[in-house]
């Protein structure tokens, strides 16, 4: 009876842990600090068919704030919508004394230029494709660049399940 009474509990810890997946996904940035940009990309859009949008932002940062809640009310509609089809994840930069070491670390990763920027991805059959890069865009811009990118992330999982077959010769 105690074992069943601890499964139960498990399998509810487990279910409110998943029912209140933040949105957006919040990373600290420090977790991707030592991989290469291919490394961190790679495990940033893992999956086919999935549209990732990315938001970088850094301590400090008066437009990060501005943002913050618009992003957030974006990423819960859409997420809503397109529950199977869409990722958000924001990475945070820590920015404390001065010490730019961190920021700098996500230029190298990223490629960007400035704070908040927002990036959308997604996935083919040779790796993370670029879709979208903007800084400080309005939360339309942005609603509408992810509307456009379901196709193409669609488009590429297709592709990606063409050429598997044609490796294997199923063609």
């Amino acid at each position: 009876m105690a074992a069943s009474q601890q499964l139960v509990r498990t399998l509810l810890t487990l279910s409110a842990e998943v029912v209140r997946r933040e949105l957006p996904e919040i990373v600290e940035f420090n977790k991707l600090k030592s991989r290469t940009a291919e490394e961190a990309l790679a495990e940033l859009v893992s999956e086919l068919g999935i549209v990732y949008v990315t938001a970088l932002t850094r301590q400090g940062c008066s437009g990060c704030e501005t943002q913050k809640p618009l992003f957030r009310t974006l990423a819960e509609k859409m997420s809503r919508e397109n529950p199977e089809k869409i990722r958000f994840r924001s990475y945070h930069v820590n920015y404390q004394d001065g010490n730019k070491g961190e920021s700098w670390n996500s230029k190298r990763i990223f490629g960007h230029a400035a704070y908040p920027t927002y990036i959308i991805h997604v996935k083919s059959h040779v790796g993370p494709l670029e879709i979208y890069r903007s800084v400080y865009p309005p939360m339309e811009e942005l609603e509408k660049q992810i509307k456009e990118s379901f196709e193409l992330a669609e488009f590429y999982k297709v592709e990606a399940e063409t050429a598997a077959r044609s490796r294997t010769g199923e063609l």
